[in-house]
Order: C-alpha cells, then structure tokens, then sequence
C-alpha cells in the first residue's frame, strides 16, 4: 500500500468496501436502516443468565456470601521498618482490626506507614482512626478497622494501651 492511498483510507477519503465495523463490533446499517450484514447474535449480559459459567470453563455456581458481622480480634503492630507493612497489610485483609504504633519511627517513615494504611482502608473500605491524637497522648498511635468490623474507639484505646 502506497503512502498516499494509507493517508486516503485514514482520513476517510476512499470508499469504504468493509460491511463490518470491527471497532465497535456491530453490524453497519445502510441508509434505508435494513443491515449491510447483520449476524444475528445474542446481545445478553452473561453475568443474568444461569449458565453463565459454561461460558468460561466454569461449571459451579457462585453463591455470593453474607456479610460477616463479628468482633474482629485486635492486632497491635510496632513496624521497624517498612519491610514491616505485611504484618498491617495481612490481618487487616483478613478482617482483624490493626493498631500501629509508630512512635520510635523517624518522620519519614512514619508518613509512610500512614499513606500505606490510609491505602489499605481506601481499598478494603475500611477506617482509619488516629488514637494518639483522640486520647491527648504524645505517642503517635493510629488504628485501621475493616469495613464489617464493629469496634469501637474506646476498645481500641484500650488495646493499645492508651486508656
């Protein structure tokens, strides 16, 4: 294909032989609305239909689980470091609420820890509680809860020994 006639086809300048519209993956329709080719072809979400997972290679069913409601066990972490940030990451994954204590951290990575945290609870829909700052303590003590978890500030004072 010469240079010009690739430039014509790019800007539209040459008759269009292609009955197909492969970017939008639809049939093109003529002027009087009757299909250039149109392929009958099943337009149903896969994710309504009950044999959805036939589809994929898949043959169970997915049975979406209730939300867990229970009393998640505290998790008290002292990082050194943050090679540290799966001892916060895993638990709070796993539905444990985590409290941080971050005092003996230099400033750096201890705004580290907290953007770290911050990001877990952003994604897991969790909260983020700074408890140093709540009970007047000069210790820098923060606490990340799982969304289903039901816990409350006071309890998780006590458990970092705040209270």
């Amino acid at each position: 294909m010469s240079f010009m006639k690739g430039a014509k086809e790019f800007f539209g300048f040459t008759p269009d032989t292609n009955e197909y519209d492969a970017y939008y993956d639809e049939p093109r329709y003529d002027n009087d609305g009757s299909a250039a080719y149109a392929p009958e072809v099943e337009r149903e979400p896969a994710y309504g239909r009950a044999d959805a997972g036939h589809r994929y290679g898949r043959t169970d069913t997915v049975v979406a689980e209730p939300p867990r409601n229970y009393a998640p066990t505290v998790v008290v972490v002292e990082p050194r470091s943050f090679n540290d940030a799966k001892d916060i990451g895993e638990p709070f994954r796993d539905g444990d609420a985590v409290i941080m204590e971050l005092t003996e951290l230099d400033r750096a990575l201890r705004k580290r820890m907290v953007d770290f945290a911050a990001g877990l609870c952003f994604a897991l829909r969790g909260q983020m509680h700074n408890l140093g700052k709540n009970s007047g303590s000069e210790r820098e003590v923060f606490a990340i809860v799982p969304e289903d978890a039901r816990t409350t500030t006071l309890e998780l004072e006590r458990a970092a020994g705040l209270r």
